[in-house]
């Protein structure tokens, strides 16, 4: 698939002065009952570039979004323009009128249905009378063609890549607008499920929306994307604005430290654990993208597993856990044969897994943490009831393990999402799972709380357990994993440690390119 990026800039809207910002917000706040979300929020964007919104969880960028786009009503005081007309902050309607166009990280697509009828989602068919298949498929294509997407309009959703998904919902939120009149599209979190070779499909678009005179929100905890596709960036902590700063006068360790209010320490680097116990052992593995896997794991290793979509890698922690049925393999766990048939015979033999959709298979949004930590093993006493003092009690020390600082009480929903998944870590440490096995462990996390669900990974791993996440981010990969483990075709192709263990080389072993350097066996 291919994104053009040429493309006539447009002449703006009627009524637009050239020279006006593209956004203009000052003195923006937001009060919830449990305090201020939003604070005096000042920001400007030109015209025609990409701003990136950047923060760690719960700093106030989703809050800040959903008032742009009328979800929440602001406080008192707050004014806005776009293009140099008045925009009527906390007013979907408002919103639209005025050109915003949101894509949030959860698509709203429905992946039963094909591209047209997902296109024509929250907007009309073509035709007032008959329904005519023929004419929506050329008003899909006319609409894809637009933006230079190359995609059949016939295909299931669910036969799409995630990058094609995200190029879909950016076109069925574009519409049939006039293409001359520019807009601010703002972009949530679009690469979240996104390998690095499929980022470019989307870079791609985004510079063909600059083309056309539209400006770009970017929102992403993604640093490397931010220098290669923003022009200016804004962060906000604790839900004010402490930078407006081009990206030019920035570097990684200086945005590190806007986000954060502090510098990060490093991760030690991971080593071989050769003469390590062998935990677990998987031969010939086989089921759904996997042909053909041979692993092990030693007590306290952390090992990553990675590839291209369509690999395997994606799959293997689903047949390991018995989440996904197995065609062939055999598993031993302390050189015993294992049969794991689902995820509950896993959990009874000590393997936990954490699968990346935290809100659909991790964790059960409308439970407390403390519910949510006991899920998997509820103690047992005289009469098998479990009071909440008790379970209060029992939680406590795992919360403070994984440094997560509200009541136990809390409802898991209202917890950012690097919060969640330190949750859901918690909660296999506290059954002392012999096997971890986390699937994008830090997906749509920040900067921080990446930081910290990597420390608990190297303290679960000091205690003991045996850790396998799989990630799609070779800079994760380098630095926290002990060895990694590339898959290509549904087997594995290389595995690297040591001295090869380089962000270079995970990108070569992905695209199938012979690794530089040492290659471990």
């Amino acid at each position: 698939m291919d994104v053009t990026t040429s493309a006539p800039r447009g002449a703006g809207p009627r009524g637009a002065s050239a020279s006006a910002p593209a956004l203009k917000v000052q003195g923006l706040s937001k009060t919830f009952p449990g305090g201020k979300g939003l604070r005096d929020v000042d920001i400007e964007i030109a015209p025609g570039t990409v701003r990136a919104l950047l923060g760690q969880n719960g700093c106030g960028k989703s809050t800040f979004i959903k008032v742009l786009a009328g979800v929440y009503q602001p406080d008192a005081g707050a004014t806005a323009e776009v293009l140099g007309n008045e925009l009527s902050l906390g007013s979907s309607r408002g919103a639209r009128e005025a050109g915003l166009r949101f894509i949030h990280q959860d698509l709203g697509l429905i992946s039963t249905l094909d591209v047209t009828d997902n296109l024509s989602l929250g907007s009309s068919y073509a035709n007032t009378g008959w329904l005519s298949g023929s004419r929506e498929r050329r008003r899909a294509q006319r609409l894809l063609d637009r933006y230079g997407i190359e995609i059949d309009v016939r295909q299931r959703l669910d036969h799409l890549s995630p990058a094609e998904q995200t190029l879909v919902a950016i076109a069925r939120a574009l519409g049939d607008d006039d293409s001359s009149a520019p807009r601010l599209i703002v972009l949530d979190e679009p690469t979240a499920a996104l390998q690095s070779a499929e980022v470019a499909l989307l870079f791609g678009l985004i510079e063909r929306l600059k083309a056309e005179g539209n400006t770009v929100m970017y929102v992403s905890h993604r640093l490397d994307e931010v220098f290669a596709i923003a022009d200016d960036v804004t962060v906000l902590r604790d839900g004010a604005v402490v930078a407006n700063r081009p990206v030019a006068e920035l570097d990684h360790d200086s945005l590190v430290e806007l986000i954060l209010g502090r510098t990060v320490e490093g991760i030690e680097p991971g080593q071989v654990h050769r003469d390590a116990p062998i935990v677990l052992e998987a031969r010939d593995l086989c089921g759904a993208t996997v042909e053909t896997a041979d692993l092990t794991l030693g007590r306290g290793e952390i090992v990553g597993i990675t590839g291209l979509l369509g690999s395997g890698y994606e799959d293997l922690l689903f047949l390991l856990a018995g989440a996904k049925p197995r065609e062939r393999g055999t598993i031993e766990l302390d050189g015993q044969l294992v049969e794991i048939a689902d995820p509950h015979a896993a959990v009874g033999h000590g393997i936990a897994f954490a699968p990346a959709d935290r809100k659909r298979l991790s964790s059960i949004q409308g439970w407390s943490l403390r519910e949510n930590i006991t899920l998997p093993r509820v103690p047992t006493g005289a009469g098998r009831w479990l009071g909440g003092r008790a379970e209060h009690r029992d939680v406590k020390p795992w919360l403070e393990l994984v440094r997560v600082r509200h009541s136990a009480n809390s409802l898991l929903s209202t917890l950012s999402g690097g919060n969640q998944q330190r949750v859901v870590l918690a909660r296999w440490l506290r059954i002392d799972a012999k096997v971890l096995l986390l699937q994008e462990p830090t997906s749509g996390v920040d900067t921080g709380a990446k930081h910290d669900i990597y420390v608990a990974l190297r303290e679960a791993a000091a205690g003991g357990a045996a850790v396998l996440f799989s990630s799609s981010d070779p800079e994760e990969l380098a630095a926290v994993a002990d060895r990694v483990i590339v898959m290509s075709d549904g087997a594995v192709t290389t595995e690297l440690s040591g001295g090869s263990l380089t962000v270079d080389n995970l990108i070569r072993a992905s695209l199938a390119v012979a690794p530089q350097g040492e290659r471990a066996s």
